[in-house]
C-alpha cells in the first residue's frame, strides 16, 4: 500500500482534528471499529453493535507490530452466538478506550493499521451459511450474526459493518488490489437486491456519488470502482456511504422489518429485476410510516 495515499486517506477523514479523541474516532472508525463518541467528555467506547472480539483486536492494534501477534484463523463462515456470555466477561473497551495507547499520530504506525490483505480461502465457509440468503431467513428479519473487524480488509471494513447492522448479510469482500474494483458479496440475492434498493432509493439521494457501484448478479456482488482508477477517491466514497448507513441503522432495520412484513410467498420466485422494484416501493412506503415514528 502506497504511503503517501494512506496519509492523504488519513487527513481527508480527521478534517485536521486535532482534539486526541475526536482524532482516534475517526481513524478507527475508518478501519473499521464501530464506536461511539462522548463529545462533551471526550470518553470513547466499542458501540453495542460490534462483535465481542473486536476489543480484543482493537487492543492488539496498540502495537505498530500487531500482524506478528493476531494468529487467529480468518473466518468468512458464520459464527453463530458469537456475542453470548456475561456482560462483566466482555471487554472492557466496550466501557472506555484509552486513546493515550495508540500511536495514531505516527505515520508508519498508521500505514502499517491500513495495510492489511487478508487471504481469501473460500474453505473456510460452513454449511449454517446455506440458511442465510434463503428467501425464509430473510423475511424472519432477525439479527445477524455480528462480523469481526479482524477478518475484514481495512479499506472495506467499515463499509462490511455497517451493512451487517442494519441486517444485510455477506460473506465476502474485498478493498480491491491490483487496479481491481472493491466488492462485497451477498448471501444471496434477497440481502443483494434489498442492498441495492436501499441504494438506489436513500443513499444515491443523501450522497454525491462518482464512483461506479455496479450490481452483478451471478454471484450476487457488488463491484465499487473509481471511473478514474483513483483510489483516494474510491476509499472516500465508501466511507460516506458507510457512515451514512450506520448514522441510519435506526432507520434502516425499521424499515427493513416493515418491508419484511409486506413479503409474502407470491414474492419468493419473482425475477431480480421485478423483485427490486417491488423492493424499492415497499421501502419508499416505509419511509413515511417509520420518519413519522422516529
Amino acid at each position: 500500500m502506497d504511503t503517501s495515499l494512506i496519509e492523504k486517506f488519513i487527513e481527508k477523514i480527521t478534517h485536521g482534528r486535532k482534539e486526541r479523541s475526536e482524532r482516534f474516532y475517526e481513524i478507527f472508525s475508518a478501519r473499521g471499529f464501530l464506536l461511539d463518541l462522548d463529545s462533551s467528555s471526550g470518553k470513547v467506547r466499542l458501540s453495542e453493535d460490534s462483535h465481542s472480539e473486536d476489543g480484543e483486536f482493537l487492543e492488539m492494534l496498540q502495537n505498530i507490530n500487531y500482524k506478528k501477534m493476531c494468529n487467529k484463523p480468518h473466518q468468512d463462515a458464520l459464527v453463530l452466538h458469537n456475542n453470548e456470555g456475561a456482560t462483566q466477561n466482555r471487554h472492557p473497551y466496550f466501557e472506555n478506550i484509552n486513546t493515550q495507547f495508540f500511536d495514531i499520530d505516527n505515520s508508519q504506525y498508521l500505514t502499517e493499521l491500513f495495510t492489511h490483505e487478508i487471504p481469501v480461502d473460500l474453505f473456510r465457509l460452513n454449511w449454517e451459511r446455506d440458511e442465510y440468503g434463503k428467501f425464509d431467513q430473510f423475511k424472519k428479519c432477525e439479527d445477524i450474526p455480528k462480523i469481526r473487524v479482524y477478518d475484514l480488509e481495512p479499506f472495506i471494513a467499515r463499509l462490511v459493518k455497517a451493512v451487517s447492522s442494519v441486517g444485510i448479510s455477506t460473506w465476502s469482500s474485498c478493498e480491491g488490489h491490483w487496479g481491481e474494483p472493491a466488492y462485497i458479496v451477498f448471501d444471496g440475492k434477497y440481502h443483494r437486491i434489498w442492498f441495492q434498493a436501499i441504494f438506489n432509493t436513500f443513499i444515491r439521494k443523501k450522497l454525491n456519488l462518482v464512483c461506479e457501484w455496479e450490481w452483478l448478479g451471478w454471484d450476487e456482488r457488488c463491484s465499487i470502482n473509481s471511473p478514474g482508477g483513483d483510489l483516494l477517491e474510491l476509499y472516500l466514497e465508501i466511507q460516506d456511504v458507510a457512515r451514512l448507513i450506520y448514522d441510519n441503522r435506526i432507520f434502516l432495520r425499521e424499515s427493513k422489518k416493515q418491508v419484511c412484513s409486506l413479503l409474502t410467498n407470491k414474492h419468493r420466485n419473482v425475477n431480480k429485476k421485478e423483485l427490486l422494484n417491488i423492493l424499492e416501493d415497499f421501502f419508499e412506503e416505509s419511509t413515511t410510516t417509520i420518519g413519522q415514528a422516529l
